[in-house]
């Protein structure tokens, strides 16, 4: 994962029983995947007692019965851990605005107002990879040949396929501008980019032959309304 800019990130990922904190969906399975200067650093992975029962449709979608999770750490226990090991470094999801909300309601206690930077896969990639018919995780680690080592919609193996999904994105970003031009703060306002113009955008930030550089994806665009999932 030597795309990925020096320092430290945190790709993570929640599984739940639904889709929203503010209509009850609580978080069941957690886990926290460090990238450090590249390399694959720890991980913070567990189950979650959510106090309720797992619906059968959930169980169904990621394999996790009300039945594995007795006996496990309570949420307020959990989030202790996870707001420690994750810091104030970045955070890296697919779908960030989904695991953000969660992350906020269940870990509000300890994160005690700091706000939480994300970085969207799912955004980069309709930035750096547009034209795909699907953005979905799956569909995406598909096309790029990317391996997962267990069953998707469990946390391990989504945060696994995740990173290597961010190093491809950073490797197609950074042959689109000087290396000392790019970083975290570029990969945080790329997201933000009209998807049309992503490509030309980082390539202002220096490389003279951008422009003609055509990697993973299409050469055509439909620009993005990002204020909704982000």
């Amino acid at each position: 994962m030597n795309s990925i800019p020096g320092g430290r990130f945190v790709v993570l990922d929640f599984e739940t029983t639904g889709l929203s904190p503010a209509m009850g969906a609580r978080v069941i399975e957690v886990s926290a995947r460090e990238v450090l200067d590249g390399r694959a650093g720890h991980e913070f992975l567990t189950f979650v007692d959510p106090g309720v029962r797992v619906p059968a449709e959930i169980t169904q979608i990621t394999g996790i019965t009300t039945a594995m999770l007795s006996g496990a750490p309570t949420s307020a226990m959990v989030m202790r851990q996870l707001t420690s090991f994750i810091g104030s470094s970045p955070v890296v999801c697919h779908n960030a605005g989904f695991d953000r909300k969660f992350y906020e309601h269940e870990a509000s206690e300890f994160l005690e107002g700091r706000p939480v930077r994300t970085l969207c896969t799912l955004l980069l990639a309709r930035r750096m990879f547009p034209g795909r018919k699907s953005y979905r995780l799956g569909g995406l680690i598909e096309e790029m040949g990317i391996s997962s080592p267990g069953r998707l919609h469990r946390a391990s193996a989504d945060t696994f396929v995740t990173a290597h999904l961010f190093d491809r994105i950073c490797a197609d970003a950074r042959s689109y501008c000087r290396p000392e031009h790019f970083d975290d703060d570029v990969l945080h306002r790329l997201q933000r980019v009209p998807a049309a113009g992503a490509r030309d955008w980082l390539a202002e930030l220096g490389s003279p032959d951008a422009k003609s550089h055509c990697k993973f994806g299409s050469a055509g665009a439909v620009a993005q309304n990002i204020g909704s999932v982000n």
